[in-house]
């Protein structure tokens, strides 16, 4: 068995330690400043981890940002071509009416040129040609 060593702690007090224990306590003091490096390195890691989910959660809210831009521009735009195309079909319309309006006219007079033949046609056959 090895004897107690005397030593003076970071108190500046004597201290008489067993050699197990001192050894002990090295090891433990070791083992503490590995396990501070690794969690050291644990928490960089995770810096990192979290540097790199902060880089893509901007990117996705930008891209949705460019997503939703672009949805408004495309309704924006379906809306002015559905608008173009219902002035188009205003503009048709309003040309038929007035093409059926010139053959409702065109169909009096036709029908007031019937009348008179048909008058003048009656006149003659009063007459007796």
């Amino acid at each position: 068995m090895e004897l107690p060593e005397v030593t003076i702690d970071d108190e500046g007090q004597l201290r008489i330690l067993n050699p197990d224990v001192r050894k002990r306590s090295a090891s433990l003091v070791e083992e503490c400043q590995l396990l501070v490096s690794k969690v050291k390195e644990f928490q960089s890691v995770m810096a990192s981890l979290q540097s790199g989910m902060d880089r893509l959660a901007k990117d996705t809210e930008r891209q949705k940002l460019k997503a939703i831009g672009r949805r408004i521009k495309l309704d924006a735009s379906s809306e002015a071509a559905r608008r173009e195309e219902e002035e188009a079909m205003l503009a048709k319309i309003q040309a038929k009416e007035r093409e059926m309006e010139e053959f409702a006219s065109y169909m009096a007079s036709l029908k007031s040129a019937q009348r008179e033949q048909l008058a003048e046609i009656e006149k003659l056959r009063g007459r007796g040609i």
